[in-house]
């Protein structure tokens, strides 16, 4: 993990606003043939962007989170010659991970950072104590499983993950350190998800990549719920797309055009109906853009 953090105080003033979410973008390689990592907040109330230098040497292939006003940086690949693969995973930074890892999938709850698998990582995962500067080794679930990106649910005191393979829906209480699994045979479930008013949200695609529909699971009576659209759009949000919560039954659906060099999202809200569903509206029949003032190859909101 690199030791350096980016205060996003002066954005935030200690506050998330619903409005503004944070953005990870890999500008497209320069002139030296390098990629690079910007820290970035979109304004969606005024569709700008606004811009935080990364530390300098933030390698590609890492993740970023934030946790309290500070953004971490996790992991990564640094070119290696000598290695076979031209590549070596980061974890010698100034407070390491226990082992390297690149792409790792991270979350942050309580003041600690919890680090799942990652590209040519043997190990399941592990958790950093900010407090106590200390790296731990994570107990995996009860059996081996291949996790889509994991889904923090605060209220309970656990992050929900999804093994890939069988479809199980396994529940880690970080409070007490241990795996239960909620559902044997879950549903599909996309490397993109949410969580609203205790109901669990997924994205669905068809077998061609378009885009479907929402996937709803009640969390507290265990439950798929159908999902009713009032009003259609006419774009079609690709299956890297990622779903965020903006709050007061709001959900954004991004994604980066890279065409037009752009970040697009839909707008929707969703609520509960009286037959025991989920209504869903989206606000615009097109997609919002949002213009950047440079190239980038890559986005992820965090």
């Amino acid at each position: 993990m690199s030791g350096n953090t980016s205060d996003s105080s002066s954005y935030f003033d200690g506050r998330e606003p619903d409005e503004l979410i944070r953005a990870l973008v890999e500008k497209s390689p320069g002139t030296d043939g390098k990629t690079a990592l910007g820290l970035h907040f979109i304004d969606l109330k005024s569709n700008k962007v606004f811009i935080r230098a990364m530390p300098p040497d933030a390698p590609s292939g890492s993740t970023v989170v934030a946790c309290g006003n500070h953004v971490y940086v996790i992991g990564g690949i640094r070119e290696n010659d000598a290695s076979l693969r031209g590549y070596d995973e980061v974890n010698d930074k100034n407070t390491s991970m226990l082992f390297p890892r690149a792409f790792p999938l991270v979350l942050a709850a309580e003041g600690k950072i919890y680090v799942f698998e990652g590209m040519g990582s043997e190990y399941f995962g592990e958790v950093y104590d900010i407090s106590g500067d200390i790296w731990e080794p994570l107990s995996p679930p009860p059996k081996a499983i291949d996790l889509c990106v994991p889904v923090l649910d605060s209220s309970r005191s656990r992050i929900l993950v999804h093994c890939n393979a069988n479809d199980t829906l396994y529940a880690y209480y970080y409070d007490r350190k241990s795996w239960i699994c909620l559902e044997q045979k879950f549903c599909y479930w996309s490397d993109s998800a949410t969580i609203v008013d205790d109901v669990l949200y997924t994205v669905i695609y068809n077998y061609s990549g378009k885009f479907r529909s929402l996937e709803a699971y009640n969390l507290l009576d265990k439950k798929h719920l159908p999902v009713k659209w009032s009003s259609e759009f006419s774009v079609n949000p690709p299956p890297n797309g990622t779903l965020y919560r903006l709050g007061n039954g709001k959900l954004i659906l991004g994604w980066v055009n890279l065409f037009h060099e752009h970040f697009e999202y839909i707008r929707f809200n969703i609520w509960c109906n009286e037959q025991g569903g989920i209504h869903a509206a989206v606000e615009h029949q097109f997609a919002t853009t949002v213009s950047y003032r440079e190239d980038i190859s890559s986005i992820w909101l965090f």
